[in-house]
């Protein structure tokens, strides 16, 4: 079965997720993704909420694995947000991890997120 008929079936959901996660997957499955998404005319209201939820699970995951002493600030990449549509995005998903994580934060964190986005 080939990816065009395989992803017939998947939602745009899991379709903007393939493409909005492209490293996880080959190249091949990205681009028939892209192309069913095309075939598709979604609007683009849907496309950028699907992004966003994906985005946004992925944000949060990077949060609670990121280590200060360790790491270095990625922003994360996407298809179908520009980069301050990402950064709004990455800004609210640590505002929110912040008020749940408050007790656990170290004053450092401050420091790293005004280097990293400005």
């Amino acid at each position: 079965m080939s990816y065009q008929d395989r992803y017939q079936k998947l939602s745009l959901a899991q379709l903007v997720r393939i493409v909005e996660s492209a490293d996880d997957y080959q190249a091949g499955a990205v681009e028939a993704a892209k192309e069913e998404i095309k075939r598709r005319r979604p609007e683009p209201s849907e496309l950028l909420q699907s992004s966003r939820a994906v985005l946004k699970e992925r944000i949060e995951r990077y949060l609670n694995d990121f280590s200060v002493v360790n790491d270095q600030l990625v922003l994360q990449k996407s298809h179908y947000m520009n980069e301050e549509e990402v950064k709004l995005l990455f800004r609210s998903c640590f505002a929110e991890w912040k008020k749940e994580n408050d007790d656990m934060i170290p004053d450092s964190w401050l420091y790293v997120l005004g280097a990293g986005f400005g």
